[in-house]
């Protein structure tokens, strides 16, 4: 089965189970977890941060970032498409107190003039906003590449309202190699910044959330509230350890196999949408039939509506395989009742 439903499918490689196994663990709860406290340092580094937390997930993450940072009965401007405002189940609600203002974009990039408006006046009935949240790269945009300059004028509008600014950066690492800049350079302008480790990296299990040192005492007291403690987490960290020194450059590989299946796609009757990384969106107007059909067939994809289907590339794919993953939608295709 070829599976490209998400990139959070890929297994442990012999040589990152090897890496688990020696690691050595303490009680992260208790602070001493030393293959934790290398990971916090590494990806801390890698941003140019002061410091990182290691978490169960990135919903975690990014829920944690805005609960620091927002105060209950004011709102969080997000781009309309974003995984906090379609995928994290309310949680800035439930947990921050706070509302989310979705923005208008294009392919999941943020309209900085649309921001701009949705500031509301400094009125009593109106919740102001407090917080700004980019995701580079955006998911439901088809793993769009936030610009640069897209970024900086984000951000200026951010500071000159006195908002904090964070990324949501489960993808980071694709923007990262799709663009040629590095980690630290496009995250420099943000507060907080939600990485995860599971996704294009191949790790099982975890994010970080890279901050100030003093947002961090208070990230470990809402880590803990939320359930997001965890004991010898040195087996899972030195997986992302693993993950962030040798599979950061297979990602180019990812990108490649996503445009060989995207170019095949392109010359049938089916509407692509140019990839930037690793993300295939196509549309089928029997989405979730037509998804059916290709499983039966061996390749797993995700129907996201009656419309739309993903298709997303990871470091468990070959080149062999996006090329057989073309030829299967392809014989699908001619063979549609």
């Amino acid at each position: 089965m070829i599976d490209l439903r998400s990139d959070t499918v890929t297994q442990p490689t012999p040589d990152m189970l090897k890496a688990m196994c020696a690691a050595p663990l303490g009680d992260d709860v208790l602070g001493d977890d030393p293959s934790v406290h290398a990971l916090e340092e590494m990806i801390a580094d890698i941003m140019g941060t002061e410091t990182a937390l290691f978490v169960p997930s990135g919903t975690m993450s990014n829920q944690i970032a805005i609960w620091l940072q927002t105060a209950k009965g004011t709102a969080i401007a997000i781009e309309q498409n974003a995984h906090i405002y379609h995928y994290e189940a309310s949680a800035p609600a439930l947990l921050s107190g706070v509302r989310m203002k979705p923005i208008l974009g294009d392919r999941g990039v943020m309209n900085s003039k649309e921001l701009q408006k949705a500031f509301p006046p400094d009125d009593p009935h109106f919740s102001p906003i407090t917080m700004v949240c980019l995701e580079d790269t955006a998911n439901k945009g088809g793993g769009t590449v936030y610009p640069m300059d897209t970024i900086k004028k984000i951000h200026s509008i951010a500071r000159a309202h006195n908002t904090a600014f964070h990324l949501d950066g489960a993808r980071l690492f694709n923007a990262v190699v799709a663009s040629g800049i590095s980690a630290k350079e496009r995250t420099k302008f943000f507060d907080t910044i939600s990485i995860c480790f599971s996704k294009g990296l191949g790790a099982p299990v975890g994010s970080a959330l890279c901050m100030p040192k003093s947002m961090k005492r208070d990230a470990i007291r809402i880590r803990k509230m939320l359930g997001g403690g965890m004991r010898q987490s040195g087996l899972l960290a030195a997986a992302a350890q693993y993950a962030v020194k040798y599979n950061i450059q297979k990602i180019e590989q990812d990108h490649h196999n996503t445009r060989i299946f995207a170019l095949g796609l392109s010359e049938t009757e089916i509407h692509v949408q140019a990839p930037q990384t690793n993300m295939v969106y196509f549309s089928h107007p029997n989405a979730h039939t037509f998804a059916e059909r290709l499983k039966e067939r061996g390749l797993w994809v995700l129907a996201l509506n009656s419309d739309t289907i993903r298709a997303v590339f990871h470091l468990g794919i070959t080149e062999r395989e996006a090329h057989e993953a073309v030829h299967i939608v392809k014989d699908s295709l001619k063979d549609q009742p």
